[in-house]
């Protein structure tokens, strides 16, 4: 079944957003990991690390703005459109049930002894 193209719009765009949130995580993950090198006293690694902030800052505004847009839009459509899916939550518990599931599973492998080569 076919989507109405400007929920297909939609859809691409916050696919792009969440790309971009990705990058921006990325980001964030090299600025730290090169702010901890900094701390070892590798100070060769200063403009890497403020090429990484900068970036960091670039791609975290432009998903802002995008999403921004993205919530503009919804707000100008309730009422005018009908969405596509069901917004009404009705198993409140249960999204409370998987994350507690995840956060065993991640302290599981966080537990584990590791193996080391």
């Amino acid at each position: 079944m076919s989507q109405p193209q400007y929920v297909q719009e939609r859809l691409e765009s916050l696919a792009k957003i969440d790309e971009q949130l990705v990058d921006v995580l990325h980001r964030a993950s090299l600025t730290v990991s090169t702010l901890i090198d900094l701390k070892k006293g590798q100070e060769e690694l200063k403009p890497q690390f403020e090429q990484n902030a900068q970036e960091f800052y670039t791609d975290l505004e432009s998903a802002t703005c995008q999403l921004r847009r993205e919530i503009k839009l919804l707000d100008e459509n309730v009422g005018t459109r009908l969405l596509p899916i069901q917004t009404h939550k009705r198993a409140t518990g249960q999204d409370n049930v998987k994350l507690q599931e995840q956060f065993k599973l991640l302290e599981q492998l966080l537990t584990e002894p590791k193996d080391v080569v």
